[in-house]
């Protein structure tokens, strides 16, 4: 089986956020599935079953399936078009727990994602007390989607000096908690970072779900609907975004890195 690893949401090898990418062409279990992504030991390895119009896919923490992954989207686009597996310029059209994601690829190597807008909720009454003491910064808001919580702040200092601890993380959201401010450098319009301890990642470097949130979000605060957007993680990562009706934009490039052949156990 042929796996591919790629650097999303950069154009240098080592920045932006890696995934691994397996071209799938036998069946295989989720639990061959998880155990490859443990061993590659990378935020979300993805699986990707090639069809004559579209694709399957699937993304795997090292310990879980999640429903949307960005960079690894991008990463599977790209690992897609580099090796040959698909036309480059051909839209793909992948098949996921999110539903139908869509890819293409510009004539500058940008790519292009089409995902669904996510939508935030205030959390109303919210004691921001312990994760103010973690952050170190006041709390501007409060936000909830499933299994997340996001949390804005007055500044980009308090976004890029974070350094919360994961046990007080981990207990404040199924998956992860996301942290946000409009930047005030002139070069992007929001800065954010991911934490995602029960994931089984301390810190996610570039996370494109992330910005089918936080999209929606900046709209309207801001009244724009088109970003610049910075994940000020240490491999720091970029991307354009731009909300479109119930739809995320999200443009980036990708960097390959190496690609090898998997040897599949027998019991796969």
């Amino acid at each position: 089986m042929k796996i591919y690893q790629v650097d999303s949401f950069t154009k240098e090898i080592f920045k932006g956020n890696p995934a691994a990418v397996a071209i799938v062409d036998i069946a295989l279990s989720d639990e061959m599935m998880q155990k490859i992504a443990v061993e590659m030991n990378l935020s979300e390895t993805a699986f990707v079953k090639i069809h004559d119009d579209y694709c399957d896919l699937r993304w795997f923490t090292p310990a879980a399936e999640v429903p949307l992954c960005g960079h690894a989207t991008l990463a599977s686009a790209f690992a897609l078009w580099h090796g040959g597996h698909w036309p480059s310029d051909k839209m793909i059209e992948f098949k996921t727990l999110s539903g139908s994601l869509f890819t293409s690829l510009d004539s500058t190597g940008l790519i292009t994602m089409d995902f669904p807008a996510n939508i935030a909720t205030t959390a109303e009454g919210f004691d921001t007390t312990e994760l103010e003491n973690a952050f170190g910064f006041p709390i501007q808001e409060v936000l909830h989607y499933p299994a997340e919580l996001i949390l804005i702040f007055e500044s980009e200092e308090a976004v890029r000096s974070a350094n919360p601890d994961d046990a007080i993380i981990a207990k404040q959201a199924k998956n992860g908690v996301i942290i946000s401010a409009q930047s005030n450098g002139g070069t992007y319009d929001f800065v954010s970072r991911y934490f995602g301890p029960n994931l089984g990642i301390k810190e996610d470097p570039v996370t494109g779900f992330m910005h089918t949130i936080l999209t929606p979000y900046w709209a309207e605060k801001t009244g724009k609907t088109s970003f610049k957007a910075f994940q000020a993680s240490a491999r720091t990562g970029e991307m354009q975004t731009e909300l479109k009706g119930n739809r995320v934009i999200l443009k980036g490039n990708a960097v390959m890195v190496f690609e090898t052949d998997f040897i599949l156990p027998a019991n796969h």
